[in-house]
């Protein structure tokens, strides 16, 4: 029998009473030369590896999508004609498969910057310790001041690092921009990845990645993001905040956001398949697990789901299943600042709620856009624009830089489902995402209340949307026959002292989209 990769996390492993290295936002990694210059040569040799190793970046990033194979002795080839796969989106594991399949990215790119810095001739002690202590960076798009990645992961053609041989810094071709695909290997990715011959982010018609157009993207969303990570700490049940429910929404949709907008018209971000071969897809991914975690410590809930997490293997003969892999210090030897790693005893679905002193709290209302429809019948990725406005903007080109423009609703969709087992089960999914309002609202009215009888009127008269695909053109709302575009309004509560509100029961006002395409339909009342 074949020795199998396990995922077991960094090394050296830290012993009982020893700090465990903490993950580190991509913006403070970048200027740490010890530790830069070592991810850097990592991720340029990882890249390098022939695509016939199972830990080359070709084959792990391919673990997320095409080319559909066996990996590491677990079969994703078709025992049916669409049994194939290890695609767990749009289920409540999303959250916790990702965790592994991130660990076994960072332990490979960190047993190379451990053989690497082995090799330095200048400060070799140094040069050891920071190996040791490297984990994957994540990018910190909860905040403002980093939802813009720095210039080193987007834009930078060159970056400047310290090499084993000498202790002068020189520049490198930056392989945080782009990868290029082994020889030939794209051809089995659909158009235009089969003739780009690498990665790209809002390309050109040439597949040459954009820089300034992402930038103006995320700055654009960045409010928007932010909130609804906030947001998210409101939810109490794992499957809310996984797939999103009631009042604002989940994890995976705020995942889809930045996965579109990363990626934009025609970017790998954008399209499920190949998405993972952009390196930004693991920071991103290490981002959506440091949000996990924050949540996790905030409500010490977690899926009860036993399910194997495929293709991840804890053991040669066994897999990674969720309830074990809580405890990131223990189990895969990384932490995040700031987030403690406490034990719950047992796996829940129940969630906790606030204690609120009604002595010491203020209510205020959140007017919202409610959007719902089956998740595939764009066919692929695509993003719904809200706007306040009696029309949708014409030039569609600037919709997330209109002054009408309020949100966007943001569906991360395989564009051939019927390729991959779990899409095809979920072939007739609802999904369910959330736009808040309120600030555009109060900036757009020129209004001073939030009071539904001075809202109301306003909306009903100024509020529309459209809907642009994964490849950039606008889709016909006509023809997107489960649509349903609704406004709430949910009291929030906040107390003294509490960082994040409390939900209370969402008002429905069906009359202000009702009889428009895609609004407010009766059949779908819930």
């Amino acid at each position: 029998m074949a020795n199998r990769v396990v995922v077991e996390g960094t090394l050296p492993k830290a012993g009982l009473g020893q700090v465990v290295p903490p993950r580190r936002e991509i913006s403070a990694l970048v200027k740490d030369i010890y530790q830069f210059s070592l991810y850097v040569q990592a991720l340029q040799e990882i890249y390098d590896k022939p695509a016939n190793d199972v830990v080359s970046y070709w084959q792990i990033s391919g673990i997320h999508g095409e080319p559909y194979v066996e990996w590491n002795g677990t079969l994703n080839v078709p025992r049916s004609p669409t049994d194939r796969g290890f695609c767990v989106h749009g289920t409540p594991l999303f959250p916790t498969w990702h965790r592994p399949y991130i660990v076994l990215f960072e332990q490979e790119v960190q047993r190379i910057a451990r053989r690497i810095a082995a090799t330095y001739t200048h400060d070799t002690d140094r040069w050891n310790i920071e190996a040791a202590f490297l984990r994957q960076p994540y990018w910190g798009w909860d905040q403002i001041a980093t939802v813009v990645p720095p210039p080193e992961v987007i834009s930078a053609p060159m970056v400047s690092i310290v090499k084993p041989d000498s202790p002068a810094e020189v520049l490198v071709p930056n392989p945080f921009l782009t990868y290029t695909y082994p020889a030939g290997a794209n051809a089995v990715f659909g158009a235009p990845f089969n003739a780009w011959p690498r990665t790209a982010r809002y390309p050109d018609g040439l597949g040459i990645s954009q820089p300034a157009k992402l930038q103006a993207a995320l700055q654009a969303l960045g409010p928007q993001i932010v909130n609804n990570t906030q947001r998210l700490m409101s939810i109490t049940t794992w499957d809310a905040f996984a797939l999103g429910d009631g009042t604002t929404s989940g994890l995976e949709s705020i995942h889809d956001t930045i996965h579109n907008h990363t990626g934009g018209p025609n970017g790998n971000m954008t399209f499920i398949p190949v998405a993972s071969f952009d390196p930004i897809f693991y920071l991103h991914h290490a981002q959506v697990d440091r949000v996990i975690a924050l949540w996790y410590s905030r409500h010490r809930v977690w899926t009860p789901n036993a399910a194997d997490l495929l293709p991840f293997r804890r053991t040669q003969t066994e897999y990674w299943k969720s309830p074990e892999i809580i405890q990131t210090n223990t189990v895969f030897n990384y932490v995040y600042l700031g987030i403690p790693n406490a034990v719950q005893s047992e796996s829940s679905e129940a969630g906790v709620a606030d204690y609120q002193s009604e002595a010491s709290s203020t209510t205020e209302l959140e007017w919202s856009v409610r959007v719902e429809c089956e998740k595939y019948e764009v066919g692929g990725s695509f993003s719904l624009y809200v706007f306040m406005s009696k029309e949708v903007p014409s030039n569609h080109t600037e919709w997330l830089f209109h002054p009408s423009f309020a949100g966007t609703f943001d569906v991360f969709a395989n564009p051939n489902p019927e390729k991959c087992a779990n899409c095809t089960a979920h072939a007739d999914q609802t999904i369910k995402g959330f736009i808040h309002i309120n600030k555009k609202y109060l900036e757009r009215s020129k209004k001073k209340t939030l009071d539904p009888e001075v809202v109301i009127p306003y909306l009903k008269e100024h509020i529309s949307w459209g809907v642009i695909k994964a490849n950039g053109e606008v889709a016909d709302i006509k023809k997107f026959t489960t649509l349903n575009v609704t406004v709430i309004c949910t009291p929030l509560t906040f107390s003294d002292g509490a960082k994040y509100p409390t939900e209370g029961r969402p008002k429905v006002y069906p009359e202000i989209t009702r009889g428009r395409v895609g609004g407010h339909r009766d059949d779908q009342e819930n």
